[in-house]
């Protein structure tokens, strides 16, 4: 990935829209970079159980000369097995509150990042797809103006591997 002030910004404005005002703890990340190949995913999720840290990648990738956010995936390590899913979205209520990530449709429930950890929720909003579109709107704002999120959350430019 080449943009990495693209990747930084939504960082920032994912980590907002997740936490609102919540400071991150050490016990949760979220990771930006390219496309996962299985590899990478197995990687990720061994570096999760190892960290014992749930982990929350946006994916990017060039599109048109620009970089754009094509998927966040979540790593979830519990008793010994890390728990991953791709293709996860955005979801925003109509009062804008924290917003919670839905995993793909066969998979049961949605998830909300606490400052420690990601958490299952038993359930799926009745409106995802509106929900979906508020927080992509909502996402384009707050990475077009910027989002300051010191002293809650600490972005640094790191390769996980090489």
């Amino acid at each position: 990935m080449t943009n990495t002030a693209a990747a930084r910004a939504h960082l920032a404005a994912v980590s907002t829209m997740l936490l609102v005002n919540r400071t991150l703890r050490p016990s949760a990340a979220l990771l930006a970079g390219e496309r996962l190949d299985q590899l990478a995913r197995l990687r990720l999720g061994q570096m999760a159980c190892d960290a014992q840290a749930d982990l929350v990648h946006l994916t990017f990738e060039e599109q048109a000369g620009e970089t754009v956010m094509t998927d966040i995936s979540i790593f979830v390590p519990r008793d010994r097995i890390c728990f991953s899913h791709p293709g996860c979205r955005l979801w925003l209520s109509k009062t804008g509150s924290r917003a919670l990530l839905l995993p793909q449709p066969h998979v049961r429930g949605s998830f909300r990042l606490a400052p420690a950890e990601i958490v299952h929720l038993p359930f799926k909003p009745a409106d995802a797809e509106q929900g979906i579109a508020r927080a992509e709107a909502r996402l384009r704002r707050l990475v077009e103006r910027g989002v300051d999120v010191a002293g809650r959350v600490v972005i640094n430019d790191w390769p996980i591997w090489e």
